[in-house]
């Protein structure tokens, strides 16, 4: 079994660093003296389906030079995980009492066996209490209903929270369940039943089923490990191509977004890179601002948290500049009238530190990322404390909220008003 883990913030900035100067992710003994070869193996374009671990990928150029990125998992700290007692092992599907109709006719109209449906509706698997409707499906259905049920009928139950891991599922960017789970302690049956109980939605494949792994556990520290990797998400280092860039003057209105913000902390940082034999890269953490560049590849802990409330991605997006966030920006109602007050709506092409919100037509908000480059953003998925802070291509971010309640959100990109002369 592997003891592999998912790499701390500390071991990622330390990789990071020594692949400034080299060849990131080619193995030293693969590299060819070929030059001309090497620079094709570090080069890979991305066709944006099913990118792996492993792999430099180099995203478009632009006005913020020339990127490349590659993929590495994130997991919370156990510290984090002992915080909270390990999920109840019993599978439950809830719904507001409310919905109970609603909820039998999916249940109804999902492709499923009349012998699971059957064992859904028997009296011995169904349960009424604090306000809930639940069914809580035996192994023998939870295990056999098709990709194609699973989805209908989780993607109903995402509506609601009282169903935590199916509105807030494992999502498997990569489209390969083997790949999520490499370098995890989970063994190897359990990882193969996960693959049988995805679902698709929006063209992103989720599994929601951790509390019934946790239940085939074989002992209470397999189950901690469990809990701890259902934590786990992908996330991107970018970093900026310095020998492929164009010169510094030219690339700098960018990172500054054209008002020379920060230039004379980020330009000699470029420049001392360009400048440099042997180092072909600059980590883009080290171009963002001091708050993000803080808990970039973090989860968030209990200190965080005011009033009951971790960060969310309102949180997030809005205190991007700030050296000290904002605690106000907690509350949806102060976010709104921010976002509102002090930016202006624009559209195509976006820039460094714009605001990304994920609206319905009536203008509702339902997510909101920071934009660095070449559609990767910056985000937070989640008021969760399982909900790291993380780089993403913007197209996972809508793959992650296509719709609210069956509505559609679409992005509305929001600009920091200039500051008056």
């Amino acid at each position: 079994m592997s003891k592999r883990s998912a790499l701390s913030r500390r071991d990622l900035l330390a990789m990071t660093g020594a692949l400034a100067g080299s060849a990131a992710a080619i193995p030293v003994s693969s590299r060819s003296q070929d030059s001309e070869k090497e620079k094709d193996l570090m080069s890979v374009e991305s066709d944006g389906v099913g990118e792996k671990t492993g792999v430099l990928y180099k995203a478009a150029d632009g006005p913020w030079g020339a990127l490349n990125y590659f993929y590495f998992y994130l997991e919370a700290p156990m510290h984090l995980i002992e915080v909270f007692p390990l999920r109840n092992p019993r599978t439950r599907w809830a719904v507001p009492l409310e919905f109970e109709a609603e909820f039998r006719a999916i249940l109804e109209g999902a492709p499923l066996s009349a012998s699971q449906r059957s064992l859904l509706f028997n009296p011995d698997n169904l349960g009424v209490g604090d306000g809930l409707y639940a069914i809580f499906p035996p192994r023998e259905v939870l295990e056999t209903i098709s990709h194609e049920a699973r989805g209908e009928i989780y993607n109903y139950l995402s509506r609601f929270d009282v169903n935590p891991d199916i509105a807030n599922p494992v999502r498997i960017r990569s489209g390969s369940v083997e790949e999520w789970a490499h370098g995890t302690e989970i063994r190897p049956e359990l990882v193969e039943l996960m693959s049988a109980m995805t679902y698709m939605k929006g063209g992103l494949m989720l599994f929601g089923d951790f509390p019934h792994l946790i239940s085939l556990s074989k002992s209470d520290e397999e189950a901690r490990i469990l809990q701890k990797h259902s934590s786990r998400v992908r996330s991107m280092v970018i970093r900026l191509d310095v020998k492929s860039s164009p010169p510094v003057d030219e690339i700098m209105p960018y990172w500054t977004t054209g008002l020379g913000l920060r230039r004379k902390e980020v330009e000699p940082l470029i420049q001392a890179a360009m400048d440099t034999p042997g180092v072909t890269g600059l980590d883009l953490v080290h171009l963002l601002p001091p708050l993000p560049r803080k808990v970039l590849y973090t989860y968030p802990d209990l200190s965080m948290a005011v009033d009951g409330q971790l960060p969310d991605c309102h949180w997030t997006a809005l205190n991007f500049f700030n050296y000290n966030p904002e605690t106000l920006y907690l509350d949806e109602f102060f976010a709104a009238s921010k976002l509102m007050s002090g930016f202006d709506q624009i559209e195509r092409p976006y820039r460094f530190g714009d605001v990304l919100v994920f609206v319905t037509e009536e203008m509702n908000a339902h997510h909101s990322c920071i934009y660095v480059a070449a559609d990767i953003v910056y985000t937070k998925n989640g008021r969760s404390m399982y909900a790291p802070w993380t780089i993403l291509h913007l197209r996972d971010v809508e793959s992650t909220y296509p719709d609210f309640e069956g509505k559609p959100l679409r992005v509305q990109g929001f600009r920091k008003r200039s500051p008056k002369v």
